[in-house]
């Protein structure tokens, strides 16, 4: 399986667990388009968070079967798949992770679709590092987790 992890920026991140211990954020991202899995790369490797990069669900499933991950980052076509097989898969496992689709595709039912399956979030391509960050933020709001330094 070809995973890459980034290592995070020592101490810049600090996601509050039970009031005492603080747990840095693992981030898988699914991308089969070179592009779109660069950006991401990019942007995420710029913030302190521990960063997991697959090309297909098989190797996703790989991922969670071994760590309990924060955020995925999935596109909507892969080669084994599409979104919605990903997403089922979370779903049962753990539905507290949060689940962002990037469509190139444009298409308004798609991204209608995808947050009525479950979605936390859409993100259009292309990808923009704004978009990215402030889904990271509204994840940890929603998740009851208090974010500091997240973009120093």
């Amino acid at each position: 399986m070809n995973t890459l992890t980034l290592s995070p920026k020592p101490g810049s991140i600090k996601l509050l667990n039970d009031g005492h211990s603080y747990h840095q954020w693992d981030v898988l991202i699914v991308s089969a388009r070179n592009e779109n899995g660069k950006t991401l790369l990019r942007i995420l490797g710029d913030l302190p968070v521990n960063v997991f990069f697959v090309t297909t669900i098989g190797q996703a499933r790989e991922v969670l079967a071994k760590r309990c991950v924060e955020m995925i980052f999935c596109e909507e076509f892969l080669p084994d798949g599409t979104y919605r097989e990903l997403m089922e898969y979370v779903l049962a496992l753990n539905s507290s992770t949060a689940f962002v689709v990037t469509l190139c595709t444009g298409e308004w039912d798609e991204y209608l679709e995808a947050i009525r399956l479950g979605a936390t979030d859409v993100l259009r391509c292309p990808l923009q590092s704004i978009d990215v960050e402030l889904v990271l933020i509204r994840a940890a709001r929603d998740n009851n987790r208090h974010v500091t330094d997240l973009l120093a």
